[in-house]
């Protein structure tokens, strides 16, 4: 969902400019009480086409109605810290953010000091939307308020797997994203609109050369091998299986790769972002000869001199949401998942717009006839389905109408907030002190038990 916004925040697997790392300013006030339904603190940083905040409000809204307050805190603002201070002064019910933005703040300016929200027993709640193969730090337990959130199942799934599991994970319900009514549907606008792909794009053969030039040559070579497997018809459509396939090519060289899981971590993000971008580039390349828009970044390797398809380099997310209501249908495409909706696709369904994107296992039980908005990775099958809808605008909306009233019983806001509200309360109910009355023989909080105890 964000391998290009972590790739543009991230780039050096350190938090954002100005975001405290280790020795953030300390509160002005005393330290806050942790109390259910009290203030949910968000946090966000600068992103292409600012997705981290629009994504960050969108899955703060479902709380808006059980939430004494949201505060939403920009790392970016010179002033994010005295915001924080304030925020402080009264109950907060927990923190969150994507990949742990705003995590690192100290409760004092001492040395040694320790974490503020675990000094506060506030537990801080991580979004990820990725394989944590990209930035494994950013996936590490810091504390033992920190709670892991996916949205995948095999995201969780990879981090137990390959991480060392301490701290409390969990898989969250999906959610549809800017939802409107339905009567705010502008029928006569999206008939005359044009389908929209919202994707930046990324040259694969750039990828290959930075192999070539940058790693060793055996490493290299088995990338390459990999990458031409992957993308062929055989595995082009299924889950790639990365890991489990890099270690059985690495154990015909007589190397145990999954003995040293930092590299093996590198090498599948390596790959997962070729298939990115040889997927995004299929289907942009299908596109050209239908009016259609191609809206992002990066597309320098395709050429639209000619074509009836529009190359609109605006990646803002807050004006590619204005273009979905006009549009009859939105182009999607998972980044290498197989049982989940990516966030174009709830997004889309959020403003009853419908979704065109690959096949996936997800889709197979989800609506009926998934042939009629699905496509093979394969030129030909992308082509047609899009121009299907193209040519037949006013089958577009209806399939949107349906495809947005499903969603909307199986994407419930409600299950969403009720599991991280669980989430929230094991994670402070770990770090809160023996609760009154318990039961003389049950030790709890332990004192050596697990990673974080006191």
């Amino acid at each position: 969902m964000l391998g290009k916004i972590l790739k543009d925040i991230f780039a050096t697997n350190k938090p954002p400019k100005n975001q405290a790392s280790g020795n953030g300013a300390p509160p002005k006030v005393p330290l806050a009480k942790q109390a259910e339904r009290g203030t949910i603190l968000c946090f966000y940083g600068p992103s292409e086409g600012n997705a981290l905040g629009q994504l960050t409000r969108e899955l703060a809204a479902p709380f808006q109605q059980y939430a004494a307050n949201i505060e939403y805190i920009d790392v970016a603002d010179q002033n994010w810290t005295r915001k924080v201070n304030e925020a402080l002064s009264s109950p907060i019910w927990f923190a969150m953010s994507f990949f742990g933005i705003g995590q690192h703040l100290n409760a004092s300016n001492e040395p040694n000091s320790p974490n503020l929200w675990t000094a506060c027993g506030i537990p801080f709640l991580r979004l990820y939307g990725d394989t944590p193969a990209y930035f494994p730090d950013r996936h590490l337990q810091i504390h033992c308020g920190s709670i892991n959130g996916y949205f995948d199942r095999a995201h969780p799934e990879f981090y137990k797997r390959w991480f060392p599991a301490h701290g409390l994970t969990t898989l969250l319900p999906l959610t549809l994203l800017d939802t409107a009514p339905q009567e705010e549907l502008n029928l006569s606008l999206k008939h005359r609109g044009k389908i929209i792909f919202p994707k930046n794009g990324n040259p694969p053969g750039e990828l290959i050369d930075y192999w070539r030039l940058a790693l060793p040559r055996p490493i290299s070579e088995q990338l390459e091998i990999l990458a031409e497997e992957s993308c062929s018809v055989a595995w082009i459509d299924r889950d790639p299986c990365l890991a489990d396939r890099l270690i059985q090519n690495f154990s015909t060289l007589g190397i145990d790769i999954a003995s040293e899981p930092a590299a093996l971590l590198f090498l599948i993000a390596q790959l997962d972002d070729y298939l990115r971008r040889v997927k995004s580039t299929m289907i942009a390349e299908s596109l050209l000869d239908l009016p259609v828009i191609i809206r992002g970044k990066s597309w320098q390797h395709v050429n639209f001199t000619g074509k009836q398809a529009i190359q609109d380099p605006d990646s803002d997310m807050g004006r590619t949401q204005r273009l979905i209501d006009q549009a009859p249908a939105v182009i999607d495409m998972s980044p290498n998942k197989q049982y989940s909706a990516h966030d174009r696709i709830r997004r889309a369904a959020g403003r009853w717009t419908a979704f065109l994107t690959n096949e996936t296992e997800f889709f197979n039980t989800l609506l009926p006839s998934p042939e009629r908005f699905t496509f093979k990775f394969e030129r030909q099958a992308i082509r047609a389905c899009v121009e299907h809808y193209a040519l037949h605008p006013e089958e577009a909306v209806e399939l949107g109408i349906e495809q947005g009233q499903r969603l909307r019983e199986i994407y419930t806001d409600a299950a969403y907030v009720h599991s991280v509200e669980a989430a929230v309360a094991v994670s402070a109910m770990r770090m809160m002190e023996r609760p009154l009355g318990t039961q003389p023989f049950v030790d709890f909080p332990p004192k050596h038990f697990g990673k974080y105890s006191a």
